[in-house]
Parts: C-alpha cells; structure tokens; sequence
C-alpha cells in the first residue's frame, strides 16, 4: 500500500504550478516508491491565484496565509515557490515545524540567507531540496556518466551559457526579479545559479570564473504592460538558433 505524504504549496505562481503538476505525476511515474502525495493545501497572498491552483490541480483547500501550511498537521512536506524575499521565513518556520521542504532558488537574496536556510534545516532534521532541475536531462545525466568514468579525461574548461529571452522587451511588465530588496542577486542568482549548479554536478567545485559584461540600460516599467506576439517569439526563436 503507497504511503501518503501531504503536501502544502507556498506560491501559486508559475513555479507553484509547475511543482503541483508534478506532485500529481508521481504515483504514476514512480509508482515503484510506494508513494502517493496528497495535495492538502495552497497558499497566495492573491486569492484568485489560490483558488486558481485548488481547481486545476485538486489542493482540498487554500488560503492566503502561508503560515496556515505550515501549521496543517497533515502537511509533511512543503514547496517554496515564492519571491526570494519570504524564502527564509518561511523555511526557518518549516524547519521548526519539522517540515521537509523543497525551495526554488536562489533559496536567499544572498549567500547569508541561503546558508541560514541550510543551517535551520541541518538543525531540525528535516530534508532540503532545491530546485535545479536541468541536471536530470537525459543528455546531462549521460555526460555526467561520461566524466564520471574518465572517458572525456581530465576537464580544465566549462563553459556556461543560459539563454532566455522573458525580459527582453523595455515595454514589458515590471517584475519582482528586477528589483533588488525582493530578488537579491537579480540574474546571477535566477538564471545563472542553473549553469554554476550544471559545473558541479558535472565535474566538481570551480577553481576559477571568467564572464562577459553586458550593461543593460532599460527595465521593464509598470506603466507599459506588454504581451509578446506570435511573431515576436518566432523573432527571438530564430535569434536565439542563429
């Protein structure tokens, strides 16, 4: 008989989605665990995006108060896909509820806040994970299997690259990410935390980091909303391939 772990969401954004949709998935991927998830509750502070999350995926309820998932005595194990800047609040009260918590990252605006998440967790015994997916690809994991046997020989050299193109437009809507007292390390800890994540599980620690610089003289501004056309994502598809 599967085991029932209950499971509370912080976060009902496009992270929050994507966890909750895969929480729905396991019984069937991995149904040799013996596991099976039970989406207890959701939590935003926008109602709408709660409500939202309850009907798509089945949480049996929701809320607007991230603290009510936590004190759920069914909830064994919590999502934290918020802003970075309730990260470690959140997963300081997780840890002290003896709450098993998976974060995205960057689990804190800076590496003081990442390790005191790391700290709380160690302290109460409770598991940690965080979000750096792309080590599980196919072709990642293969490569890793390749280094691993010495069949590439010795690396002296990995070069990195993550290629996005969500905040290329000056008109667009002003987000979270761009603003320093929410996002912290803005893209070095969003997007580029993925390619330092990709060099250790391939190799190993880093001896020595080299970047290019490229000033960006714009944001994206509250005032001009805009919604990329079907063009425009052909457009930046092709520059991207070029």
């Amino acid at each position: 008989m599967a085991s029932e772990i209950g499971i509370g969401v912080i976060g009902m954004g496009w992270m929050g989605q994507v966890h909750s949709r895969s929480y729905r998935q396991i019984q069937d991927r991995f149904v040799d665990r013996g596991i099976r998830p039970q989406l207890v509750i959701c939590a935003d502070e926008a109602e709408p995006r709660a409500l939202d999350g309850q009907s798509r995926f089945g949480f049996e309820r929701t809320t607007t108060d991230w603290r009510e998932v936590i004190d759920d005595p069914r909830v064994g194990a919590i999502s934290v896909t918020t802003p970075n800047n309730v990260h470690l609040e959140i997963a300081e009260a997780a840890a002290a509820a003896g709450k098993h918590m998976y974060c995205e990252k960057p689990v804190g605006r800076n590496p003081a806040e990442t390790a005191a998440v790391e700290a709380c967790a160690r302290a109460a015994g409770v598991l940690s994970l965080v979000g750096y997916n792309y080590r599980w690809a196919p072709l990642v994991q293969h490569a890793h299997k390749l280094i691993a046997a010495g069949k590439l020989g010795e690396l002296t050299h990995y070069r990195g690259c993550f290629l996005i193109g969500y905040a290329n437009n000056p008109d667009g809507v002003l987000s979270w990410r761009f603003q320093r007292e929410l996002a912290g390390l803005g893209t070095l800890g969003d997007l580029m935390s993925h390619v330092i994540d990709m060099a250790h599980f391939l190799y190993g620690p880093i001896a020595r980091v080299g970047a290019p610089f490229t000033p960006v003289p714009f944001a994206p501004s509250l005032e001009k909303a805009y919604l990329p056309s079907a063009d425009d994502v052909v457009a930046a598809v092709r520059r991207v391939m070029e």
